[in-house]
């Protein structure tokens, strides 16, 4: 279900929203990136050290360098 709301946003947002083929679906995936952020970010501050650097481990944007050290840390 859907619902129309009328919302203030600034003038710059409103010219580059129109160039966007469906304003509403690109809205809503705005806002819902943006509470995923907010309940992302208790997750974080919640997750032990360990945890954050198995994440880091993980990621494919992390140097070769970093992860070696990684590594060594998590299999202690």
């Amino acid at each position: 279900m859907r619902i129309n709301r009328t919302f203030s946003i600034p003038v710059e947002l409103v010219h580059e929203l129109r160039k966007k083929h469906n304003q509403s679906e690109t809205v809503t995936r705005a806002l819902r990136k943006y509470f995923d952020q907010d309940a992302s970010s208790d997750t974080i501050s919640q997750a032990s050290t360990r945890q954050l650097m198995g994440a880091l481990h993980n990621r494919s944007d992390i140097d070769p360098t970093m992860k070696k050290l990684l590594l060594h840390i998590l299999s202690k």
